[in-house]
């Protein structure tokens, strides 16, 4: 065989290879999630991913350059431009942080919704007043708010309420394992966001994500992660 029909063939291949990879990539969904925590977050929304065997390419978990709301948003749009340059711009994109005591807090959730509003996909996944929150929704309806309690800030008495259900008294932040731990109850913790925010929507005047207490809405990215499993490409469990 000539060379010329060698490197023929070999260009072939290259090329039904490409198209593969394009075709499989336009059935196949990504995105990115940009956390305000460096632990509690990614840990768990690693974990959620990994247990529902999503890859990696398909849910891309990022830290913020900075641990302020506003600095999320900003981490995010960054990431989005840079991957658009690249030619493949991701499908969606999460911005994950808390209401707590943060001042950019309405700042970032209004940046996020003028993205959205913009064409661009951005969703702000918020919780009040932290990201706990959404685990003590896995065992049992709460919409009772929370406060300072001494020295302890909002985010610790949360955190305080959390770590008395059954084999979680030395819960961390770095604690690892608790979207397993958590699966069996996941749909009882997003009829519980759900109810707690229709109530909000129907009580406040004033917008809800902002000024309820307390809210969240994490169940929105966790049910979309669960929900990529029905992708034809997918080939988990």
């Amino acid at each position: 065989m000539g060379s010329d029909d060698l490197f023929k063939k070999r260009k072939a291949r290259a090329s039904n290879a490409l198209a593969r990879q394009q075709q499989q990539r336009a059935q196949s969904p990504r995105c990115l999630i940009v956390c305000e925590g460096s632990k509690t977050e990614p840990h768990y929304l690693a974990e959620l991913r990994e247990v529902r065997g999503i890859p990696h390419s398909w849910v891309n978990i990022k830290p913020s350059e900075g641990s302020s709301p506003d600095r999320v948003v900003q981490t995010a749009e960054k990431l989005y431009a840079e991957d658009a340059q690249m030619g493949d711009s991701f499908d969606q994109v999460f911005c994950v942080f808390d209401r707590d005591a943060h001042p950019t807090f309405s700042a970032a959730l209004q940046r996020a919704r003028e993205l959205a509003a913009g064409g661009k996909p951005f969703n702000a996944i918020t919780s009040t007043p932290c990201f706990e929150f959404w685990f003590l929704l896995h065992f049992g309806y709460s919409d009772a708010p929370f406060a300072k309690a001494g020295n302890k800030s909002v985010g610790d008495v949360v955190v305080s309420q959390f770590k008395t259900k059954a084999g979680l008294a030395q819960y961390g932040k770095a604690q690892r394992g608790l979207a397993a731990l958590l699966q069996g109850k996941l749909a009882t913790a997003a009829k519980h966001a759900n109810k707690l925010r229709q109530s909000a929507a129907k009580t406040l005047k004033q917008d809800p994500q902002i000024h309820a207490n307390p809210w969240t809405n994490v169940d929105e990215l966790v049910q979309y992660i669960e929900g990529l499993k029905h992708c034809p490409t997918y080939q988990g469990d």
